[in-house]
């Protein structure tokens, strides 16, 4: 229970550290372009979260199958997964269509 505990909050710190990396990084009119050309819908964001984290698991799987650290599969393919989570919760628009540019 404690491995799951800290493989957790590792995850949690992984996600909100790109998050905020990629929230500084891309302004604020391309990541609403970026979520507008792929994400616009909440179904297209669930469909591309579970594709883009079953491929990755699927190779780290495979890698760590190869390589005999199988073991750690329910510790590296999540951290793997968590930047991209990170990434695409930044894409989401914080403001709605109608509200006013604040000073």
């Amino acid at each position: 229970m404690m491995n799951f505990l800290v493989s957790s909050v590792a995850n949690l710190i992984i996600i909100l550290i790109s998050f905020f990396i990629f929230k500084v990084i891309i302004s604020g009119p391309t990541r609403h372009r970026l979520y507008e050309k792929f994400m616009s819908s909440f179904a297209k964001f669930i469909v591309y979260i579970f594709l883009a984290s079953t491929i990755i698991t699927s190779l780290t799987a495979l890698v760590l199958y190869k390589t005999r650290y199988i073991a750690y599969i329910n510790v590296v393919a999540p951290a793997l997964v968590s930047p991209i989570i990170g990434f695409v919760a930044s894409t989401v628009p914080t403001r709605g269509a109608g509200d006013e540019k604040q000073v």
